[in-house]
């Protein structure tokens, strides 16, 4: 086993025929492997802050 393939744990989704071409398509322009480019844009989207949830909007309760 390759030492870096330690640190990386093995997970699966399904991904539709467009959007696993797009990802090969963005990675190939990148110059990086597939797995390395959804990697890096899960690292970015988890890395930036949470938007604070919304309140509920346009209800009012007028029973009182």
């Amino acid at each position: 086993m390759l030492p870096y393939l330690k640190m990386l744990k093995k997970t699966s989704i399904y991904l539709d025929e467009e959007l696993d071409h797009r990802l090969a398509r963005r990675a190939a322009d990148e110059g990086v492997t597939k797995a390395e480019f959804i990697r890096r844009v899960l690292t970015g989207a988890v890395s930036r802050p949470t938007r604070p949830k919304p309140q509920a909007i346009g209800f009012e309760d007028r029973r009182r």
